[in-house]
C-alpha cells in the first residue's frame, strides 16, 4: 500500500490492517537489525578499488584502522542505523500520542470523566 491510497480511499483503509502491516515491517526490520548492528564497525568485506591509482603505491603502510574508519559502505550503514533508532524513537512517540488520544476521545463517551 502506498501512502498515496491512504489519501485518496481512507474509509477502506482499516485500522486492523494497518496495525498489521506495522507489525510486519517490525518484524522484517528486527530481522534485519541484529546483522546491520553488528556490521556497522567493520569495513564492508568486498575489495574496495584504490581511489587514487590503479596502481599499487609503493613504500607505504597499510592503516587498517583508518580503513575501517572511512570505508563508505560502512558509513552509510552506521548512518542507516543510527537513522532507524531515531525513526523508531520517534514511532513510539506519536503511537503513544496516538493512543492516550483515542484513549481521551473514548472516555468520554463510555460516560466516563467530565465529558
Amino acid at each position: 500500500m502506498n501512502i498515496s491510497d491512504l489519501d485518496h480511499d481512507r474509509d477502506v483503509t482499516r485500522i486492523g490492517d494497518l496495525m498489521s502491516r506495522i507489525r510486519d515491517e517490525l518484524d522484517a526490520l528486527e530481522a534485519l537489525l541484529p546483522a546491520a548492528i553488528d556490521a556497522q564497525w567493520t569495513a564492508a568485506p568486498v575489495a574496495r578499488p584504490r581511489e587514487d591509482t590503479t596502481e599499487r603505491m609503493k613504500n607505504t603502510r597499510s592503516d587498517p584502522t583508518a580503513d575501517v574508519a572511512t570505508d563508505s559502505a560502512r558509513l552509510h550503514l552506521r548512518e542507516q542505523v543510527v537513522r532507524s533508532a531515531h525513526v523508531l524513537a520517534g514511532g513510539i512517540a506519536t503511537l503513544r500520542r496516538v493512543r492516550r488520544d483515542v484513549g481521551d476521545a473514548l472516555t468520554p463517551w463510555c460516560g466516563e470523566g467530565n465529558a
